[in-house]
């Protein structure tokens, strides 16, 4: 049970900056580097709970292709 707390509490802290629920800046980063991050940030959101990594990828997805659609 403390381990899925730790997963929850470093999943809030790091999603309080854009780039890390996938906003960035498309026209000057990489989107493979997002992807790199995605891998991370979802793993994390898994060991929390298989419904909270579900939202989180599809956020992280949405707010990718937002980025990119700004372009």
């Amino acid at each position: 049970m403390f381990k899925k707390l730790a997963y929850k509490i470093v999943l809030n802290d790091l999603s309080k900056c854009g780039m890390f629920v996938g906003k960035y800046d498309a026209r000057n980063g990489k989107e493979d580097f997002m992807y790199g991050i995605s891998t991370v940030m979802e793993s994390i959101a898994y060991h929390v709970s298989d419904k909270v990594g579900d939202n989180f990828s599809d956020t992280f997805i949405k707010n990718m292709i937002a980025s990119e659609d700004r372009v």
